[in-house]
């Protein structure tokens, strides 16, 4: 196997099927330091510089570049009869890899729900998760025993719901931390740190998360939406308007959001359901 971009999706996942007892054989990037750095940690892997010693040299090819580059990448190598090229955008179709197709490569999508920060070991959080797996044939079983040997699940994605599916991702890991920076902001308003901040709100979010890992979304949910306090939501959206009203459309929205979710689920009656609806809008 061969990896085309050393960046940290091919970096954890090298690392992934090296432990499982894959041959990682090559891996090519533009900076060679940053496919060096790869190669580093892997028995009997090369690292080049020019990403076609890759394809000459492996059966097996992930093409882990930016979503943008992957069909201009793909199309610029020279792939060849039998051999197998694995995409791992979470967005993109497999048919980005219409010229490996063409050429008579088999073509597949693997992309990992997970997220792999800069600067940490992500590889002690890869067991458990969940990859999007694309493919037909001999190569969509074997994508789905790597990942299975790894220690992980394999899920099937309609490809004309892979924009959804991968957005879901936006929406419960780059957005969180959008909504913690928010909440961080607010506090350095009232005068504390940014790391003061944190300290108070990670136990938060991870009593949260621990809730809903156990009981579910809206079983975990509390505040005052949840109790249908309607007087604390006044004074929220008076405090907001005051100190920070560029938040008030996103508290709104996200008021609105867990409203309808309460009363879905018969937590809040309708007419709660409906004085809320009316205060957020």
């Amino acid at each position: 196997m061969g990896f085309v971009g050393a960046g940290r999706t091919a970096l954890v996942l090298a690392h992934a099927m090296d432990d499982a007892g894959y041959t990682v054989k090559a891996v090519a990037s533009r900076s060679i330091e940053s496919a060096k750095m790869l190669a580093a940690g892997i028995s009997r892997c090369e690292a080049y510089s020019h990403v076609e010693k890759v394809v000459d040299d492996c059966d097996v090819v992930f093409v882990t570049v930016p979503d943008d580059a992957i069909r201009m990448v793909a199309d610029s190598l020279p792939w060849r009869e039998g051999q197998a090229a694995v995409h791992c955008s979470g967005a993109l179709p497999i048919e980005v890899l219409d010229t490996p197709r063409r050429m008579g490569a088999q073509i597949g999508g693997l992309h990992p729900f997970q997220t792999f920060p800069i600067g940490q070991d992500a590889n002690h959080w890869l067991p458990g998760s969940s990859f999007a797996t694309e493919a037909s044939g001999k190569l969509g079983d074997w994508l789905e025993e790597m990942v299975r040997r790894i220690g992980c699940q394999s899920v099937s994605i309609a490809p004309e719901n892979r924009s959804l599916y991968h957005l879901t991702a936006v929406l419960s890991c780059g957005f969180v931390t959008t909504l913690l920076d928010v909440s961080c902001e607010l506090w350095e308003g009232m005068g504390f740190s940014r790391d003061e901040a944190l300290q108070a709100l990670l136990p938060l979010v991870q009593g949260t998360l621990n809730s809903i890992r156990a009981k579910g979304t809206w079983q975990a949910a509390t505040g005052p939406v949840m109790r249908a306090d309607i007087g604390t939501l006044q004074k929220h959206l008076v405090s907001l308007a005051e100190h920070a009203p560029d938040v008030l459309p996103l508290y709104r929205e996200a008021g609105r959001r867990m409203v309808r979710m309460a009363h879905r689920n018969q937590v809040v009656t309708q007419e709660a359901a409906e004085r809320m609806e009316l205060l957020l809008t």
